[in-house]
């Protein structure tokens, strides 16, 4: 890994992160970090049993 991922994210058309720099998989405690090598990689959402739905996410890369 030469340098962590970075993500934009839109949100109803509006841009709510922009080019924000990832620090690693979302851990219970502790810091995120980076255990292994990434690449091109599904998305995991979470809901925490709430009432949520999800859809139309689009996941595109930028060049």
């Amino acid at each position: 890994m030469s340098e962590p991922a970075r993500v934009t994210v839109m949100h109803n058309g509006i841009v709510v992160q922009n080019d924000v720099e990832i620090q690693g998989k979302t851990v219970w405690i502790g810091a995120p970090s980076y255990n292994e090598a990434h690449g091109c990689a599904p998305i995991m959402l979470q809901d925490h049993d709430a009432d949520v739905a999800y859809r139309n996410i689009w996941v595109r890369a930028l060049s």
